[in-house]
C-alpha cells in the first residue's frame, strides 16, 4: 500500500514539473512579437534577450519561427556592431531557409551586406554534411517528443504540439484524479491502520472496517478513472493528429499589452 501512495506521490511532483516546464505556441509567438517589438523601438539589447529565451525552446519554434528569430538576432548584432555574431545567426537562418532573401525596402544596407557576406562565405566552404541540421521538428520528432511528454504527463504532449487549450484541460483532469487517488489511498491507509489497531486490542471495530471499506473502494474507483483519462491522453496523442485551422474562430489570437517610458500600446492580434 505504502509503495503505492510513493508511486502516486512521485507523479504528482511530475505534473508540477511538466507544468513549469511547458511553454505553449502562442506564448513562443508572444516572445517573438514582443522580440519585434523592441528591435523597431531601437531597444536590441532587449531585443536580443526575448529572441535568445525563445531560441531556449528551439524544438518547440516552427521552422518559419526559428528563421525569423535566428534573422532578427542577427539584425540585433549588427545594430550592436558585432557581425562576428551577426554573421552566426544568419548562417543558422541560411541552414534552415537556404533561399531566405531580405527584402531592400525594410531592411536597411549595412545589414544587407553583413547578410550577402555571410552567403557567399557559405558558397565558399559550405557545411558540413555530417553537421545535425535542426530542420524536422514538427514531423516525426515532434511527434515521438510529443508522446514521451504525454506518457509521464497527461496534457502534455498536447501543449507541446500546440493543442494548448485540450493540452490544459487534460492535464487538469490528468492532476486532479492524481490528487484525488492520492488522498483516498492515504485515508484508506490511514482507516486500515485505525480498524487493525481497534482489532488488536479486541475492541469493537465494526465501524472503523466499514470506514476503511469505503475508502478503500472510493480509491480504487479514483485509480480506475485516472487509468481511463491516462489512457485516452495516450490514444490522443498517439493516434490522433492535431486539428488543422479551418475557420476564423481557430486563428491564432492573443492580446497585446505593451509599455515604455514613452508609449502604451494595448491591442488585439488575429494570426491569419
Amino acid at each position: 500500500m505504502s509503495r503505492f501512495i510513493t508511486v502516486l506521490l512521485f507523479g504528482c511532483l511530475v505534473v508540477q514539473m511538466g507544468i513549469s516546464q511547458t511553454v505553449t505556441q502562442d506564448s513562443l509567438e508572444m516572445m517573438l512579437g514582443k522580440a519585434k517589438t523592441h528591435y523597431y523601438n531601437g531597444e536590441y539589447e532587449n531585443a536580443i534577450t526575448e529572441l535568445e529565451k525563445a531560441l531556449l525552446y528551439l524544438r518547440q519554434l516552427k521552422r518559419t519561427d526559428q528563421v525569423e528569430a535566428y534573422k532578427y538576432l542577427a539584425f540585433s548584432y549588427v545594430a550592436f556592431g558585432n557581425r562576428i555574431k551577426a554573421k552566426e545567426q544568419f548562417r543558422k537562418a541560411l541552414v534552415l531557409d537556404p533561399e531566405l532573401e531580405l527584402d531592400p525596402a525594410t531592411v536597411s544596407p549595412k545589414i544587407i551586406k553583413v547578410f550577402e557576406e555571410t552567403k557567399a562565405e557559405m558558397a565558399a566552404a559550405p557545411v558540413e554534411p555530417s553537421e545535425p541540421t535542426p530542420t524536422v521538428y514538427r514531423g516525426e520528432r515532434r511527434g515521438f517528443d510529443a508522446t514521451i511528454r504525454s506518457c509521464c504527463v497527461g496534457g502534455w504532449g498536447q501543449m507541446y504540439r500546440g493543442e494548448s487549450s485540450k493540452g490544459k484541460k487534460m492535464m487538469i483532469a490528468w492532476g486532479a484524479t492524481v490528487g484525488a487517488t492520492v488522498v483516498s489511498w492515504i485515508m484508506t491507509s490511514n482507516r486500515e491502520e485505525e480498524y487493525m489497531n481497534l482489532r488488536a486490542q479486541g475492541a469493537p471495530y465494526d465501524d472503523a472496517y466499514n470506514k476503511y471499506k469505503i475508502w478503500y473502494n472510493i480509491a480504487w474507483v479514483n485509480t480506475g478513472i485516472f487509468l481511463g483519462i491516462h489512457a485516452y491522453n495516450l490514444y490522443d496523442i498517439i493516434f490522433r493528429r492535431p486539428s488543422t485551422k479551418t475557420s476564423m474562430s481557430e486563428f491564432d489570437r492573443c492580446f497585446i499589452c505593451e509599455a515604455s517610458k514613452d508609449y502604451i500600446r494595448l491591442g488585439y492580434e488575429v494570426k491569419f
